[in-house]
């Protein structure tokens, strides 16, 4: 009896099916990964929107006032705004400073920072 060389066709489908699973899963990593790519990055941009703000807020000598406001900033191309609410603390000389970033046309927050300034 001779024997012919070569896979069967039962082979060859068994070894799509292992290779097809394969990258699935990759591609399910690969997406993940990106999404998170873009997470981080908005979070950073956040992250430098609001220490932006609270450094403007430091520089300016005039002491701040009380009360939240609300202003729109840009970074690398992205549009942020800005919530700052300044409160008084248990020192008169000293307010607390709440900044909270999220993206323009969104709800969620990307970046919550606190900071105090002392009165000059």
């Amino acid at each position: 009896m001779s024997r012919k060389e070569g896979f069967t066709l039962l082979e060859v489908l068994v070894a799509l099916f292992i290779l097809a699973v394969a990258l699935a899963a990759i591609m399910r990593n690969l997406t993940g990964a990106i999404t998170t790519t873009g997470a981080l990055r908005d979070r950073t941009l956040a992250l430098w929107v609001a220490d932006a703000r609270l450094t403007h807020i430091e520089a300016v000598t005039k002491w701040p006032g009380l009360g939240a406001q609300h202003t729109r900033m840009r970074e690398d191309g992205r549009r942020f705004v800005v919530r700052t609410h300044v409160l008084r603390t248990a020192l008169p000389n000293l307010r607390r400073v709440n900044i909270t970033v999220r993206r323009a046309h969104h709800t969620d927050t990307l970046m919550r920072l606190v900071g105090f300034v002392r009165q000059p």
